[in-house]
C-alpha cells in the first residue's frame, strides 16, 4: 500500500510539472524587421533554460513554468525582460530589440556658451585635473576592496567571412576581488553550464594539427605554443577584464590628453585620446571614455576603443605551419597559399555598466566587440569578428568568500552539434 501510494504521489507530481511546462516560440528581430541570428534567451531565475536563436532568428524553448522572466540578449542591442506571465499560449512572440552601442558615449557633442570667457589650455587642464581627483577620491569608495560574486550569463560569437565558426554561452559565477593596490582585479570564474558550439570544418583543422609535422625551422614561431593550452583560454574572463581603478590611476596624470564635456545636466564625460604612429607602418589609436554623475564624482560606464592598423612594406613570410594556423579559422575559400602577410587592421571596443547596490558600484552588464581583416601581398583578405555579451542576474557583496579549487571544478560542459538551438 505505501509503495503504491509513493508512486502515485511520483505520477502526480511528473504530471503536474508536464502541466506546467509551457512551449514559448517565435521570432526576434532589428527595428527594421529583420531576423537577428545567435540571440541569446534564458530564463532569469533559471539561466541554465535557455536557447539561441537560428539564422533567421526563430527560436523554440520548454520551460517549467511561465512564472519567470525571459531574457533576451545579443551585443549590439538593448538586452530585454519578457513576463511569460502574460504570454499567451499558443501564441507566437515576435520580439523587437533596440541598437544600444557597445562604445557608449563615444561623440559627445557640447555647446560652448560664447557669453562666457574662453578658458586658457592651462585653465582647462587644471580644471579637468582638479575634477578627476574628486573622481579618483570617489574610486575608493565606490570600488572597495572586497570580494564581490556576480551571477552572469555569457555569451560568445566567433565569425570567419560572417560564418559562425564558434559560439560559448558561459553560465556561472564570478567572484572579483577589488584591490587598486595590486596589478589588476582577481577573478574566479565558477562554472555551472557551458554550452559550446565549434564549426566542424575549423574543429577537424585544429584537432588534426601537429607541430611535430613540421621542421624544427620551420615551426619556430609556434613550436612552444601548446594547442591543448589554447583550447583552455576563457575567452569570458577576457572579455570580463577591464580595471576602472588601474586604468584611471595609469593615466590620470596625462591631463594633456584628457577633454571634459557636459553630456547633460548631471552627467561629465572624460575621454582620454592616446595615438601611437610610424607613418606608413602602423597607427594605434585608444580611447578610454567615462561617463561621471557630475554631483557624486561616481563612474557610471566607462568604455574603451581601440583601432589599430599595421602595413608591412615586405610583408611577413608565414611559415607553413604558420599558415596551417591560420587556414584551420579560414571559411568560404580554399584557404591561403604560401604568402607573405601584409597588413592587418581591426577594432575592439568593450564597456561597462554600473549601477548602485550596498553603498558601492555593482557591474550591471558588459560588451566586447573586436573586428577586423588580416591580407596579403595578393591583396587576399579574411575577416574575422568576435562579440562577447555578459548579463548580470544578480551581485553579492556582503559575506562573500573566494572559491576552493575544488569548486571551481564544478560544472557541466554541453557540446552543441548547430549554433541553432
Amino acid at each position: 500500500m505505501k509503495s503504491r501510494m509513493f508512486v502515485s504521489i511520483i505520477l502526480l507530481l511528473v504530471m503536474q510539472f508536464s502541466a506546467m511546462a509551457v512551449n514559448v516560440e517565435g521570432t526576434v528581430v532589428d527595428k527594421s524587421g529583420k531576423g537577428l541570428p545567435y540571440v541569446s534567451l534564458y530564463l532569469k531565475h533559471y539561466p541554465e533554460v535557455g536557447t539561441i536563436t537560428d539564422i533567421n532568428g526563430r527560436f523554440k524553448l520548454e520551460v517549467p513554468s511561465t512564472r519567470d522572466s525571459l531574457i533576451v540578449s545579443l551585443v549590439g542591442y538593448e538586452t530585454m525582460f519578457i513576463d511569460l506571465s502574460k504570454f499567451t499560449l499558443g501564441r507566437p512572440l515576435r520580439i523587437t530589440m533596440k541598437d544600444q552601442p557597445v562604445m557608449l558615449n563615444e561623440v559627445v557633442v557640447h555647446v560652448q556658451n560664447d557669453s562666457k570667457k574662453k578658458k586658457s589650455k592651462k585653465e582647462e587642464r587644471a580644471e579637468i585635473q582638479a575634477f578627476m581627483k574628486k573622481v579618483y577620491d570617489q574610486i575608493w569608495k565606490d570600488f572597495p576592496s572586497n570580494y564581490v560574486k556576480h551571477k552572469v550569463v555569457s555569451d560568445l560569437t566567433a565569425t570567419s567571412e560572417g560564418q559562425v565558426i564558434y559560439f560559448d554561452e558561459w553560465i556561472g559565477d564570478i567572484v572579483e576581488m577589488r584591490n587598486i593596490n595590486g596589478p589588476k582585479d582577481s577573478i574566479q570564474m565558477k562554472m555551472d553550464l557551458n554550452k559550446r558550439y565549434i564549426n566542424k570544418t575549423v574543429k577537424g583543422s585544429i584537432d588534426n594539427f601537429n607541430p611535430n609535422d613540421y621542421s624544427k625551422q620551420d615551426r619556430k614561431h609556434i613550436d612552444k605554443v601548446d594547442m591543448n593550452s589554447v583550447r583552455k583560454i576563457q575567452p569570458h574572463k577576457i572579455a570580463w577584464e577591464l580595471d576602472v581603478q588601474q586604468l584611471f590611476y595609469r593615466y590620470m596624470s596625462d591631463v594633456k590628453h584628457w577633454t571634459m564635456v557636459d553630456k547633460d545636466d548631471h552627467t561629465v564625460v572624460l575621454t582620454l585620446t592616446l595615438t601611437n604612429k610610424l607613418p606608413g607602418i602602423y597607427k594605434v589609436v585608444r580611447k578610454l571614455v567615462y561617463a561621471v554623475d557630475k554631483y557624486t564624482y561616481s563612474i557610471q560606464t566607462i568604455s574603451e576603443r581601440v583601432s589599430a592598423e599595421v602595413n608591412i612594406p615586405f610583408g611577413y613570410k608565414l611559415s607553413s605551419a604558420e599558415l596551417a594556423i591560420l587556414n584551420a579559422f579560414v571559411l568560404d575559400q580554399d584557404g591561403f597559399e604560401k604568402y607573405r602577410l601584409k597588413g592587418f587592421k581591426g577594432t575592439t571596443c568593450r564597456n561597462n555598466i554600473f549601477k548602485r547596490q550596498d553603498n558601492q558600484q555593482v557591474i550591471v552588464e558588459k560588451n566586447f566587440t573586436a573586428e577586423g581583416y588580416i591580407i596579403d601581398n595578393k591583396d587576399n583578405k579574411v575577416n574575422f569578428g568576435t562579440k562577447v555579451k555578459t548579463k548580470v542576474l544578480s551581485v553579492e557583496t556582503k559575506g562573500v568568500k573566494p572559491y576552493s579549487a575544488s569548486d571551481l571544478k564544478s560544472g557541466k560542459v554541453q557540446q552543441i552539434d548547430t549554433p541553432k538551438h
